[in-house]
């Protein structure tokens, strides 16, 4: 019977992976632009200097997520759309530790990226949706709360909109292990489901109806459950809430006496069923995991039901610690005593919260008033939040080193978790050392002579870490780009984290420009950064410079102090960085060209011969002349680009020089980042990332 199910369900995921990569914006046509009509699908996504929101048609692609930059007017869910936009595949950066954007475009069904060149007139009339109302009810509730600081945290809590959240908001949600409080998911849901049936039972058994009060009640409570998910955009998270309410209630209606774990795998079952995706997202294994925890923690309770509800929220934080880690990459400690005060206010604030907002969209005038004292009593009780944020320790950044140290961990939580007198509790903290301390194989040692070298994948930048045994060096860190987006914190700092390097010796900034240090003061914020060199640095990259760790020697080939003048353009200040350990070298260019190349090939030609080549900037023909590559002669010429780039790095005349050297090339674009391995008396290994961590909804 569990061999039937098991071939069943991957019966049902390998059909509706199909289905979704049939549906995607082929690869061979990425950077076509098409002339696309359809309707605005979900709500709109806006900021200072675009709108981002997803396209629904009839035909491929059937989800497209689009920008429109400097928007001309603003659009609503259901508003008709024709356009002239250029597509690409779905498409993100691939990194070690951080956030997989082809896996969320995949949960959601997106078949094609690609931002707006023109709009056009489209003369069919508007639709009414769920979305709609959502947005138009955002609108009026913006025109009641504006300028609140809690406008964002009630738009959430209400109409499952979160953009209207701050940064430094999330940031305070995030340290306090709260952001899971104004995400709607399985507790809201749950509340309002528990609320009404309780209330509604309670109303039938006194009214006498002549009913079934148990039942009458789970219908109430599951349509008022469905209502809420509605309204908060039936996102998966919600989907899933839904399902696991219905599974509970359908228990409770039957009569039947059914296990809770049995219940609870029905439901898991009629998730997978209704979404196979699900699976890949985190939220799935959290709120399973919290539910088969509680359940395991219930056969120990306590009598006592104050100790036993703290004793209950601590054990809850500790045992989802370990998976919140592995798939954020952070854990707050000081959780499991806020979660223990504010989940019983949440019990009575969320359904207090919805009823006045839902009153005063549609009664403003006694709504109104109540809704600004609501906002007004949150914004009383924030500061409480930041000052926990704020402790000393608030949260902690750990990256658990692979599903053999995540397993070992969730097994030390449920051992540690054990009743006292059972034996072998002892074992908890043993179980719990390889992530607490970044355990790793024996082959990820970095010995003395050798270096591990990573080239993120960071679009159309560079960034590059450099590890010795005891050492890290950072070499450009990424693009920043006025919305927002920071390659820095997005990608630089995740991977230092994963890799259990949480102190940078030295950033060096080859030079200026965003797209190689706009991540700078993300990284120095996060992390300590002991010395700053380069652009922007307290002094210069001048040649002749050098210094040795743990057996490796750094050295600066360029620039001289006479090579430059007040006019010299901003790539021929780039640092260029020798690295030498016993199994190879590397040379780092930044963005040299042609100019520089030469004058380096005419006076430095013995100190430009490298194993690995980071090609200078990023693939342009301005670059890697014949002359300069014959003089580096490297086995290995790595290329940092973003996928389908406007300039179209790497020049094809680049590839060409690169392979005639005899070369082999690797591209971030397509390869993800790329690891570099050089250790004394073995040969240079490079592997990808998107190799290591191949996925099926990874392109190409």
């Amino acid at each position: 019977m569990l061999f039937a199910v098991v071939l069943c369900a991957s019966a049902l995921a390998s059909i509706d992976m199909q289905a979704r990569l049939d549906s995607r914006w082929p690869v061979a046509r990425t950077g076509e632009t098409l002339m696309l009509t359809g309707r605005v699908s979900g709500l709109v996504a806006e900021d200072a200097f675009r709108s981002r929101f997803v396209l629904e048609r009839d035909t491929p692609p059937y989800r497209t997520r689009l920008s429109w930059y400097d928007a001309e007017r603003r659009l609503l869910p259901g508003d008709c759309v024709t356009a002239s936009a250029k597509l690409d595949t779905p498409h993100g950066s691939v990194n070690p530790g951080s956030f997989d954007y082809e896996a969320w475009l995949w949960r959601e069904g997106i078949d094609a990226t690609g931002y707006i060149r023109t709009m056009g007139q489209c003369d069919l009339p508007a639709i009414m949706s769920i979305d709609r109302w959502r947005a138009l009810a955002l609108e009026r509730l913006e025109g009641m709360l504006a300028g609140a600081p809690m406008q964002g945290i009630i738009a959430a809590l209400s109409l499952g909109a979160r953009d209207g959240i701050t940064d430094p908001q999330w940031d305070v949600l995030r340290a306090t292990g709260t952001n899971h409080l104004v995400a709607i998911s399985g507790l809201h849901i749950g509340l309002i489901a528990g609320w009404l049936f309780f209330v509604t039972r309670w109303l039938a058994l006194r009214l006498s109806c002549g009913i079934s009060a148990t039942r009458f009640a789970a219908v109430v409570a599951f349509a008022g459950a469905l209502a809420y998910a509605l309204l908060a955009g039936l996102a998966l998270p919600t989907q899933r809430a839904v399902i696991m309410v219905a599974a509970g209630l359908f228990a409770t209606v039957t009569m039947r006496q059914l296990a809770l774990t049995r219940v609870l795998a029905i439901a898991a079952i009629g998730v997978v069923l209704w979404s196979p995706v699900s699976v890949i997202a985190p939220g799935f294994w959290l709120s399973f995991g919290a539910v088969a925890w509680l359940l395991y923690l219930g056969r120990f309770a306590t009598q006592s039901r104050v100790k036993g509800f703290i004793v209950l929220q601590l054990a809850l934080v500790a045992g989802l610690a370990p998976v919140t880690a592995w798939f954020f990459g952070s854990a707050s400690l000081v959780a499991p005593l806020v979660n223990a005060l504010l989940i019983p206010v949440a019990a009575f604030a969320v359904p207090v919260i919805l009823a006045i907002t839902m009153l005063a969209l549609a009664w403003p005038t006694a709504g109104g008033p109540l809704l600004a004292l609501l906002s007004d009593a949150l914004n009383l009780a924030w500061p409480a939040l930041v000052a926990v944020a704020e402790w000393p320790g608030a949260a902690v950044d750990i990256a658990i080193p692979g599903m053999f140290a995540l397993a070992l961990a969730v097994l030390g939580v449920a051992v540690l978790c054990m009743p006292r007198g059972l034996p072998g509790r002892w074992l908890a903290p043993v179980f719990l050392l390889p992530a607490l301390f970044g355990w790793r194989p024996v082959g990820d040692v970095i010995a003395p002579g050798g270096y591990r070298l990573t080239m993120l994948d960071v679009g159309q930048g560079l960034a590059v870490v450099v590890r010795t045994r005891t050492h890290t060096l950072v070499y450009d860190a990424g693009p920043a780009y006025r919305s927002g987006f920071d390659a820095g914190e997005a990608f630089v700092v995740p991977y230092l984290r994963y890799v259990q390097r949480p102190y940078v010796e030295r950033l060096i900034l080859s030079h200026g420009d965003l797209d190689h240090a706009g991540g700078a003061n993300a990284l120095a914020q996060a992390l300590p950064v002991e010395e700053r060199v380069g652009a922007g640095g307290t002094r210069a990259c001048w040649a002749g410079e050098a210094w040795a760790w743990d057996g490796v020697r750094f050295s600066f080939v360029y620039p001289r102090p006479g090579d430059l003048s007040a006019d010299s353009p901003s790539n021929a200040r780039s640092c260029v960085l020798r690295i030498n350990g016993a199994g190879g070298a590397t040379l780092l260019t930044g963005d040299i060209e042609d100019r520089t190349e030469a004058l380096l090939v005419a006076r430095d030609m013995p100190s430009l011969a490298a194993d690995v080549l980071i090609v200078p900037h990023h693939g342009s023909a301005s670059s890697s002349s014949q002359a300069f590559l014959d003089a580096v002669t490297p086995d290995y010429a790595l290329i940092s680009a973003g996928w389908n780039n406007r300039w179209g790095f790497p020049a094809a005349t680049v590839v060409q020089r690169l392979s005639a050297v005899g070369a082999q090339i690797r591209n971030t674009a397509t390869a993800g980042a790329i690891e570099v391995r050089v250790s004394p008396g073995s040969p240079i290994e490079v592997e990808s990332w998107r190799a290591i961590s191949a996925r099926a909804w990874r392109v190409p």
